[in-house]
């Protein structure tokens, strides 16, 4: 029950978060969906570092890494939010932007989960 009540909190801190970035972003760059690549990119950078770090430095409290992945990081980017937008989009019939968007989330968040993960492995590897 605690790791359900915790996984909770984690979930709310993520989904407050990414609605705080995601409008800063929107408001300062409008018509493109910036804000929903920059937390896609940033969870996805932060994922893959924080898996490395987890499991190579905490493998004791394994228990509880589906708050911080499930609940915060899951909450945080947002493949609802980026599936929507591009329908939307292409609806609209802005087939170009729409591409862009998909091609830009997925490419990124990729790169960026495993920029992440290589970065953390690296950093760590130092600390024996």
């Amino acid at each position: 029950m605690k790791v359900l009540l915790m996984l909770g909190v984690a979930g709310f801190s993520g989904a407050v978060l990414r609605y705080l970035l995601m409008n800063a972003v929107d408001r300062h760059f409008p018509g493109f969906p910036w804000g929903t690549l920059a937390v896609n990119m940033i969870g996805s950078l932060c994922a893959g570092a924080a898996w490395v770090l987890s499991r190579n430095r905490f493998p004791q409290y394994e228990m509880y890494f589906p708050i911080l992945f499930a609940g915060f990081f899951g909450a945080f980017t947002t493949f609802s939010t980026f599936a929507l937008e591009s329908v939307r989009m292409l609806a609209h019939g802005e087939f170009l932007r729409a591409v862009c968007n998909i091609l830009l989330q997925n490419f990124c968040g990729l790169a960026a989960a495993a920029a992440g993960f290589h970065l953390m492995r690296f950093l760590t590897a130092f600390r024996g």
